[in-house]
This record gives structure tokens, sequence and C-alpha cells, in this order.
């Protein structure tokens, strides 16, 4: 049965990311796999539920790396490496990102879903900078609440770049993805301290 259903939620992937969700039906994606529409219906009950369950395997792998990137001691070599790796995982399940306010506007409880992983976000963000901080490599704030300000511009950074190199980009993934991974990282650089700055600017030439 897990078999299944991860054959499911591949193929899904692929067909949402290629057509969108509004183009793809229960029907296309059972008839694209070989097996009935009540065999799919039985592992899922509705397209909105495949659209959660491919949202919980990006939300896995993005907990992963977050949790790997604790283990770097080094802010600017863990800022560098995770931020590569995490626009990768997006860009593997970009239709959530590119499709983010119509899916939230049919999809109710992922919506809920994803407000409460934005707090859990914020307060990984905000972790983060706190040690960057104790390491040198991130100033205080200069004025009230304005690294949480700061979380807010990562906030929409992460989730309309995808969106955005749809219409500006064309061509190989893999560069599209380091464009916009060393776009992100450099949104840091008015935050570093000099020696903060002096190791990313090294990393992004």
């Amino acid at each position: 049965m897990k078999k299944i259903k991860e054959i499911i939620l591949k193929k899904s992937l692929e067909l949402f990311n290629k057509f969108g969700v509004a183009e793809v039906s229960i029907r296309q994606i059972s008839s694209e796999i070989g097996i009935s529409h009540s065999n799919l219906i039985y592992h899922f009950k509705t397209k909105q539920d495949i659209i959660i369950s491919l949202h919980g395997q990006l939300l896995n792998s993005a907990l992963e790396l977050n949790n790997k990137s604790k283990s770097n001691d080094n802010f600017i070599d863990g800022l560098l490496e995770t931020t590569e790796i995490g626009f990768q995982i997006l860009h593997d399940y970009r239709f959530l990102m590119i499709e983010i306010n119509h899916i939230m506007r049919e999809n109710e409880k992922l919506k809920q879903i994803f407000l409460e992983v934005e707090k859990i976000r914020a307060s990984m963000y905000k972790e983060a900078i706190q040690n960057a901080i104790s390491q040198g490599l991130m100033r205080e704030e200069l004025y009230d609440n304005e690294y949480d300000n700061f979380i807010e511009h990562i906030k929409i950074f992460s989730d309309f770049w995808i969106s955005s190199s749809e219409i500006y980009d064309t061509g190989d993934h893999a560069a599209i993805i380091k464009k916009y991974s060393n776009l992100f990282v450099t949104l840091f650089y008015p935050y570093l301290t000099e020696e903060g700055r002096k190791k990313i600017a090294g990393s992004l030439l």
C-alpha cells in the first residue's frame, strides 16, 4: 500500500509541476499510473489530499535540512550551503510555490498548516540570527523589531522567487537555483559585521 501511495505522489508531483494543479485531474493521475480511479481514491479521496501529502514531503525535507544546518558551527557556511539545497527542494515542489494563492484559497486545511509552518520557519530564522550575532557575524538591531521585519522580507522572497523565475528566466534549472540562492544570501549583507561581509563576499564571487 505504501508503495502505491508513493507512486501516486510521485506522478502527481510530476504532473502538477508540468501542467499546474487546475489542469490535472484525479482520473488523469490514475490513467498515467495505470491504476483504476477507484484504486486511487482509496488512497487519496481528493486532489487536495494529494497536495497536502506533497506539502508534507516538502516540509519533512526542509526540517531535515534545518536540523543538518544546526551541526554547522559557522553561520555563513551554513547559510550558503542550506540556501542552495533548500531552494532545490522548493524547486522540486515548485507547483506549490507558483500556485500558492490559488491553492490556499481552495484548500483551507493546507492554508492553516502553511500558517503554522510559517511560525516555525520564523522562529528558526530568529534562532539562526541570534547565533550569527553571538558569532560576531551579524550586528545587533539598529531599531526595535528590525530583524522581525527582515524575516518578513525573507518570507516574501522565499515564497515567490520561483514565480519570478518562471517569468524572467529560461534554461538550466541548476543555474536558476544558483542565481536565486545567491540573491537570497545577499539579503543578509546589510546586517552582517565586517567579518561576516568578508566571508560572504568571498563565497559569492
